[in-house]
Formats: C-alpha cells, sequence, structure tokens
C-alpha cells in the first residue's frame, strides 16, 4: 500500500512537469520562433498540445490497468473516482488516443525533417492539412473505444476468475468486457501493432536524414557544423523515446496472454506512457538554439549579447539542412 501511495504521489508530480513543459513549449513555440523557420512549429505545437492534453488526462485518471483473459480493467486513483466511471473510462480514452496521436506526430516530425531535405519546404496550410489527417486514426480510436466500455460489476467478476485475490472492494473500476469488439480492438490494434511500424519508419527515417545531412557536412561552416552536431543529438534523443511506450507495450502483452503478472506492472502499463510526454519537450529545450537561449536568459539570468540579424541567419542554416 505504501508503495502504491508513493507511486501515484510520483506520477501526480510527473503529471504536473509535463503539463507544464509542454505548456512551456507552446509559449516558446508561438512568440520565441524566429519567422525563418515558423513552418516547423506548426509540427512543435501539435505534439506539445497533444502531450498536454495527455499528460493531464492521466492526472486525472491515474489508473491501474489490469488485463486478464479476454477483459480490460482499470482502476482510477485520480479525481475521476469522486465522479463515475464512465467518466473514468472517457479520461483514459482521451489519454490513449492523444499518445497514440504523438505516436503519429513524431514519426510526422521524422517524415517532415527528410521530406525538406529533399523537397521545398511546404506551405504552413499544406502541413496542418496534413496534422489533422494524421489525427484521423486516433479520432477513430476515440469514438469507437467509448462504446466498448463494460459494466464494472462484470468486469470487475471477469478479473476475479483470472485473480481471485485481488480485492476490488471500494474501488473505482471500468473497462472492457471483451476486447475481441471491434470497439476496443481498434485502440488495440493502434497501440500495440500498429506501434511497431511506426517506431521502425522513426529508425529507418533517421537514419536517412543522417545520410544526407552527412551529405552537406564538406561544404558547411565551423558553426554550422556544430549546429549538424546538435542536430544529430536531437535525432538520436527523439529516435529513444518511443522505446518508453514500447516498454508498457511489453508488460500489457505480457499480462494480456497471461505469460506474466505483476501488480507494479499493472500500474506502470498505462501511467508510464506518460514518460513519453514528459521527456519529449527537452529535444526542443535542448537542441532548439533560440528557445534554448531563452530559458538559459530566464532560469540562469544570463543575457547573451548577440544581434537577432545573426540569430536569423543562424536558424536558417540549420533550417536548410533540416528543423529542430
Amino acid at each position: 500500500m505504501a508503495f502504491h501511495t508513493l507511486y501515484w504521489t510520483i506520477l501526480s508530480i510527473i503529471d504536473v512537469l509535463a503539463i507544464f513543459f509542454n505548456g512551456l513549449l507552446i509559449y516558446l513555440a508561438c512568440f520565441k520562433t524566429p519567422k525563418a523557420v515558423k513552418t516547423y512549429t506548426i509540427l512543435i505545437i501539435n505534439l506539445a498540445v497533444t502531450d498536454c492534453i495527455a499528460a493531464l488526462a492521466n492526472f486525472f485518471v491515474q489508473q491501474r490497468m489490469i488485463p486478464g483473459g479476454w477483459s480490460i480493467g482499470y482502476i482510477s486513483n485520480g479525481p475521476c473516482k469522486y465522479f463515475t466511471y464512465k467518466i473514468c473510462f472517457f479520461g483514459h480514452n482521451i489519454m490513449a488516443s492523444m499518445i497514440t496521436h504523438s505516436n503519429y506526430s513524431l514519426l510526422l516530425s521524422f517524415a517532415y525533417r527528410y521530406y525538406i531535405l529533399v523537397k521545398s519546404e511546404p506551405r504552413r496550410n499544406v502541413l496542418i492539412c496534413v496534422v489533422f489527417l494524421t489525427y484521423t486514426p486516433s479520432l477513430i480510436q476515440l469514438i469507437l473505444y467509448q462504446f466498448a466500455s463494460g459494466d464494472p460489476i462484470r468486469i470487475e467478476s471477469a478479473l476475479l476468475k483470472i485473480y481471485p485475490h485481488y480485492n476490488f472492494t471500494g474501488l473505482m473500476i471500468s473497462g472492457v468486457e471483451d476486447i475481441r469488439s471491434i470497439n476496443a480492438f481498434f485502440k488495440i490494434l493502434q497501440m500495440t501493432v500498429f506501434s511497431i511500424p511506426i517506431y521502425l519508419t522513426i529508425i529507418y527515417l533517421r537514419s536517412k536524414i543522417i545520410k544526407k545531412l552527412n551529405e552537406f557536412k564538406g561544404s558547411i561552416t565551423k558553426s554550422t557544423k556544430t549546429l549538424h552536431s546538435q542536430f544529430l543529438l536531437a535525432l538520436t534523443y527523439q529516435a529513444l523515446l518511443p522505446s518508453i511506450y514500447m516498454t508498457s507495450l511489453v508488460m500489457y502483452c505480457l499480462e494480456q496472454f497471461g505469460i506474466y503478472s505483476n501488480p507494479m506492472m499493472e500500474d506502470y502499463i498505462a501511467s508510464g506512457l506518460i514518460l513519453t510526454p514528459f521527456f519529449s519537450p527537452f529535444s526542443s529545450f535542448v537542441f532548439v538554439t533560440p528557445y534554448r537561449q531563452f530559458l538559459s536568459d530566464l532560469f540562469c539570468g544570463k543575457r547573451r549579447n548577440r544581434s537577432v540579424a545573426s540569430e536569423t541567419v543562424k536558424i536558417s542554416t540549420i533550417s536548410s539542412m533540416s528543423m529542430l
């Protein structure tokens, strides 16, 4: 009991920080981005808003996820437990759809970076349309999965057949009675099977981008080489983010197929997904020069005497290679 209390306390702090970090990133993208790279801010804002909503929804539900047989139970520890199980289920559904969209958005970000290395930068309106199209699978998931919500009493009964030693008395239970239904199965496919080719494509695009950038190495200045190195670090950092998601995926599969189960794993499966929105903004805070310098000025009180023209030149140079 003490462990669970500590876990959800730490998770609440992570949720709040994730909301703050992504909110800060939205501010930076809107007000601290040079005009030369304004188009790319559409993708930054899209990912930041998505992650911010995911963190907010996770804070609201804070669910222990218990897969068992053909059922899934969600034990809510967040503020939603003071309402109804339907509200808790909807909160989980919002979080899950945002996590799915975050995966697609990360893929879109890599695809965009490669695209502008081989072709001209697309117009803002075109990119906005692409972002909305990218959300389509997540929206379908959100709508379908809401109809998969089951009766708490039946879900509890199904779980007790597999975990007779569990005590659900006084807990807020929601979930799905049968994951084989089309409403539930589409969401599970999205967050398990489909996530693998997404991750593999991200790794593939990263290698293509690095190869393309290396072609420019011999014809760039020393300062641009430094930015080039920072960009490669950013790519490596962002390519590692889906590994956090994969950890939850492996745990879910182990539980759902009855291979191995553990209460600590059940705590982590759904709630651990929020670590990606927590860490994601740092790729911009650390590797996007204007953002890093603004935060350094804000929190460290350091002022660099640089001209706006000089900064614009640097940003324009790196954006021609690809944009962070």
